[in-house]
């Protein structure tokens, strides 16, 4: 199915077509099985997506991602080639926005992922310390998704800085990464249990930590405990909807 066939169907599922496109549309549907069939698949597939999206943008970045996979991946064939006959060559570009739709149905309506809500802010030390060389090596290594090398230098740094939350934070972010579930749960009910500004942050990771190990009920009632005024709000209650 190609691009200009999804924006006809969609043009004709959101009554955007003239009356001369119209009716050729459904000149089409009558004579056309194959057609009708791609229509019918786009339709129930289409309809069946938008009713999961709260609210109107969803919907505009779901069409921006189908025209951006498209133009990646669904491409006309090119003359020459005569490994696949025409006939599957068509069969085949069917099969394959078929299963891009039903993926992005199955992303949007599945179980959440670690990896959906995992964004973490970059690492930048503000402590002064004669160890330097230590500072720059755990932004480097954690801003380049080295986790293990960052929470050796982190370690370090602790040690040095025994008190500094923010850099516990950080280790605990680290083995969260590294699958050291024991020791970032550890660290994060440690610091959500304290009056520091990164309390509220350790409670989601906290909660991040039960969605990685797929521990959703324990998932969820760490959620219900982030407060409407903290910066991670929001999200908590994105991912409690998709529980």
């Amino acid at each position: 199915m190609d691009e200009a066939k999804y924006i006809l169907f969609d043009k004709y599922l959101n009554n955007e077509l003239t009356s001369v496109e119209l009716k050729s549309f459904e000149d089409q549907l009558v004579s056309d099985a194959d057609f009708k069939h791609e229509f019918e698949i786009y339709k129930a597939l289409e309809t069946s997506l938008a009713a999961k999206f709260e609210n109107e943008q969803e919907e505009i970045e779901l069409r921006k991602t189908l025209q951006s996979i498209g133009n990646q991946h669904i491409k006309a064939p090119k003359k020459e080639t005569k490994v696949i006959p025409l006939f599957n060559y068509k069969n085949l570009l069917v099969a394959a926005s078929i299963a891009v739709l039903i993926g992005l149905f199955i992303f949007n309506n599945g179980n959440p992922v670690y990896g959906d809500f995992a964004n973490h802010n970059a690492l930048e030390i503000v402590v002064r310390s004669e160890n330097n060389q230590a500072v720059v090596a755990a932004e480097e290594a954690f801003n380049s998704k080295k986790y293990e090398e960052a929470l050796q230098q982190l370690t370090i740094l602790s040690d040095e800085y025994s008190e500094d939350v923010e850099i516990e934070l950080y280790k605990g972010i680290c083995n969260l990464e590294l699958n050291n579930y024991t020791e970032a749960n550890q660290i994060f009910t440690e610091i959500s249990n304290g009056k520091s500004s990164f309390s509220t942050t350790a409670t989601w990771y906290k909660a991040l930590m039960y969605l990685k190990q797929e521990k959703m009920e324990n998932c969820k009632k760490v959620l219900q405990t982030i407060p409407e005024s903290a910066e991670e709000y929001t999200q908590a209650q994105k991912l409690l909807k998709k529980l």
